[in-house]
């Protein structure tokens, strides 16, 4: 069963990161070993589910903040930006390189030495957008920006949305949104989720954010009510020209998915459904992302999961043969690139995993004509993809040997 009254336990998430010394099934070692289980030959994935809220249904987002106040917050993960959090925030984080297969390694496999090296960043050079020294400067860097889209719309600019908006996906009732204009970044800030109830006490509590009095200079922040796996209605196309942020919206439907239905699987529709849900979040962000801009989310499943998870299995496979996931149209492949530099790092002072996919160059995933030369390199494709990924196992046997 997906959820019953005796689960109520699991909808909560832990506030602080988990001791990676114990067996915790909120860490990454209890989450490899359930990914693992539920996707071993012997696991009855077609009549048994590992126990999960239903967190695609408002309904049931809705009943969990029924009772809470404004003031109340809970950050997914402990993540905060905030250097005064117990595992130092992100505005400067620690991290360690998560290897992905590649085909560029000569043993197919990254360097494993890589995972080993600790590594220092900043939040703003992970997500490539701009901090300045105060939060002065960014309302005026960022007044800036908008009347220059203006003056270029006036002007009938084709380019005339240039901006650092930050989108951040199934927000809650979390902090993140505030302590990003608070550290100077540019914005604006658009936080949505599918429960309009967190929206209304969300609302309540930036009201100093979004009234139009004096106390207000420049409106940076917006709320959303939408669901990101319908379209991202309340956004335009490339509209985004910051980054996504999803703290945990992609890791727990993950979770509540089930098993990663196989090329073959057929039988089980609610696998598909789920799947789609979400590939059909991902395909709402890429709709959003201006080109070359980032999607970054946390998860605690490793990439073997995840990826596959998310770009589904060809387009999984796209990645391991070249680096960059491709787009694809009922059984027709269509010559468009959707994703390139998939990186993935594991949070030191955090027990997570950080994926970020950059949305690629607008040429690269513009629609192609459907003619006889595309279609017979589509082909061709494939025949690489299925030797290339006969010969990768192979290799990978034989260095088991």
């Amino acid at each position: 069963q997906r959820c019953t009254s005796s689960f109520q336990g699991l909808t909560t998430i832990p506030s602080t990161p988990s001791s990676t010394s114990t067996m915790s099934l909120f860490g990454l070692r209890g989450r490899k070993f359930l990914d693992a289980l539920q996707h071993h030959p012997s696991f009855p994935s077609s009549r048994l589910r590992l126990p999960c809220p239903p967190y695609d249904n408002p309904v049931f987002w809705d009943q969990l903040y029924k009772d809470m106040s404004y003031d109340q917050v809970n950050e997914w993960g402990g993540v905060d930006l905030s250097s005064s959090s117990s595992s130092g925030g992100l505005l400067q984080f620690r991290y360690q390189k998560v290897p992905i297969l590649s085909v560029n390694d000569d043993n197919g496999s990254e360097n494993k030495d890589d995972g080993e090296i600790i590594s220092t960043t900043t939040f703003a050079d992970w997500m490539d957008i701009t901090q300045l020294d105060t939060p002065e400067e960014a309302i005026q860097l960022y007044q800036q920006q908008r009347e220059q889209n203006e003056h270029q719309s006036d002007n009938n600019h084709s380019d005339n949305n240039n901006n650092e908006a930050i989108l951040i996906l199934g927000c809650g009732n979390s902090k993140l949104g505030e302590q990003l204009l608070i550290n100077s970044f540019i914005g604006p800030i658009l936080q949505l989720d599918i429960s309009s109830k967190v929206i209304q006490l969300m609302t309540q509590r930036y009201h100093k954010y979004l009234s139009s009095d004096d106390s207000v200079v420049v409106k940076r922040m917006e709320f959303m009510v939408d669901d990101a796996s319908t379209g991202l209605t309340s956004l335009e196309p490339e509209s985004v020209g910051g980054g996504v942020i999803d703290k945990g919206l992609v890791d727990v439907l993950h979770c509540s998915a089930g098993p990663i239905s196989s090329k073959d699987d057929h039988d089980d529709d609610d696998h598909h459904h789920d799947d789609d849900m979400i590939q059909r979040i991902m395909n709402s962000v890429h709709n959003v992302l201006q080109p070359s801009r980032p999607f970054i989310f946390f998860s605690r499943s490793e990439p073997q999961w995840m990826l596959r998870r998310v770009f589904g299995h060809d387009g999984y496979d796209d990645y391991l043969i070249s680096g960059c996931v491709n787009g694809s149209s009922g059984s027709r492949r269509r010559s468009k690139k959707l994703w390139k530099d998939v990186e993935v790092v594991k949070l030191v002072d955090y027990d997570l995993f950080l994926y970020k996919l950059v949305k690629a160059e607008k040429e690269d995933y513009t629609d192609q004509e459907d003619d006889d030369e595309e279609e017979m390199g589509t082909k061709n494709s494939v025949i690489e993809r299925k030797s290339y990924l006969k010969r990768l196992k192979g290799g990978s046997k034989k260095s088991k040997r």
